[in-house]
């Protein structure tokens, strides 16, 4: 396994994985959030209905430069897998620290959060999407052999 992380086809797999992460951080807040349980739901003030199309919006733009910053250049550059990593992180660790805060939740009903085994999905995909990112980081970062700046 060692020897496959590294060159080539470390390379390849972990900006594989960055760039799943990215399109999930793009794509699956707009098909869970952009409709009647968030953006176009009557119950929201329209100040919060405006974060959450900023927030949509931000993750959308900044996944996407993400990608194409992996995949044009060729430059194997540390700030590249960095980012690539950061902005999935930054989007979806946080849906850790939310249901602790007081007056938060996970689902809004009428819009229950379907569950396995009792976990909500979202708090799943999250997981998912951010383990997705940790690891592509760190396969890149290995297959350059922590060249380039070393972040």
């Amino acid at each position: 396994m060692s020897q496959a992380l590294e060159g080539r086809g470390g390379r390849v797999l972990g900006r594989s994985l960055l760039t799943v992460a990215n399109v999930i951080t793009a794509a699956a807040p707009l098909a869970a959030d952009w409709n009647d349980s968030h953006i176009f739901n009557e119950r929201w003030p329209a100040h919060a209905r405006f974060h959450a199309v900023t927030a949509l919006a931000m993750t959308a733009a900044l996944s996407s430069a993400n990608i194409w910053s992996l995949w044009s250049s060729g430059s194997g550059q540390a700030s590249e897998r960095f980012f690539a990593a950061a902005v999935p992180v930054a989007y979806w660790a946080p849906f850790f620290l939310a249901p602790v805060v007081p007056g938060t939740a996970v689902d809004d009903p009428p819009y229950p959060v379907k569950r396995v085994a009792g976990v909500p999905v979202s708090l799943l995909g999250a997981a998912a999407t951010t383990a997705t990112a940790a690891a592509g980081w760190f396969i890149d970062r290995r297959s350059t052999g922590f060249q380039a700046g070393g972040v």
